[in-house]
């Protein structure tokens, strides 16, 4: 699958999948523009990709602001003159709460990354594929946009919307020649996950749910099958890679009780 001569953006590339991603589709040939809040983390992806002479550049953005994402597209059509695969990575957890415990705050702070964030990288990316005639948007979204999961109600909504925003995109735009599908991992690897893991007070536990997570690697190659020209025909897409968590029916949660008169 070569990306020879693209032009991507890759949105939360300093760590995690939008890290492995960046370093897969330059491997491929494609240039990346590296997108994120944090300058450093931007920095140590950016050194990983210049270890095999590919172009990169750096643009520190907030993709939840308006502002940041339009700089993001601009900035990419200055440096590299093109803009063909935009990958929408850049993510956060919610306070892991009920919804009733989560203040307005918490809940604009997950749906502004997660799902406006998306929008607005969207928003400014599509005019440019348009005028093109062809382009490729795959964002990430979750296996907890599909099923619900305790205590993370706005998780789960924002991740549940990039996955309905991705079909009405797939919609909107197929005749301009855009391709546009989102992933929906389980657990990976991430520096995301291991945080989650500190809320098991039992070690066992911890290491019993590491060994089933999927690394950034593996959710880069689908995401990779996804921009490239053997996904083409793939639009409107909720590719699930979690190895199997969503498959099996769950419990049931209310214990049995007899119908009101």
């Amino acid at each position: 699958m070569s990306l020879a001569g693209r032009v991507a953006i890759i949105t939360g590339a300093g760590s995690g999948i939008g890290r492995a991603t960046a370093v897969l589709l330059s491997r491929r040939g494609a240039k990346v523009v590296l997108a994120g809040r944090r300058l450093e983390a931007l920095k140590e992806t950016f050194s990983l990709i210049r270890e095999g002479n590919s172009q990169a550049a750096i643009v520190q953005a907030d993709v939840s602001k308006e502002s940041d994402a339009r700089r993001l597209v601009e900035e990419t059509l200055r440096i590299f003159g093109r803009l063909d695969i935009l990958v929408n990575d850049a993510g956060i957890e919610d306070p892991h709460k009920t919804v009733p415990d989560m203040s307005e705050d918490e809940w604009n702070s997950v749906m502004n990354v997660n799902l406006k964030g998306v929008f607005l990288c969207s928003k400014f990316a599509i005019p440019v594929m348009k005028k093109e005639g062809h382009g490729v948007i795959t964002s990430v979204s979750s296996n907890w946009g599909i099923v619900g999961a305790a205590n993370s109600g706005a998780y789960c909504a924002s991740k549940a919307g990039v996955v309905m925003l991705t079909k009405s995109m797939a919609i909107d735009h197929a005749n301009d020649g855009i391709v546009v599908n989102c992933i929906c991992p389980g657990d990976v690897d991430t520096p995301m996950i291991q945080r989650s893991f500190e809320r098991y007070p039992d070690p066992e536990s911890r290491r019993r749910n590491a060994m089933k997570l999927i690394s950034p690697e593996e959710i880069a190659h689908a995401i990779l099958y996804l921009v490239s020209d053997e996904g083409i025909m793939t639009t409107g897409t909720a590719l699930v890679v979690d190895n199997g968590a969503t498959a099996s029916e769950g419990p049931a949660l209310l214990p049995s009780r007899k119908r009101r008169a």
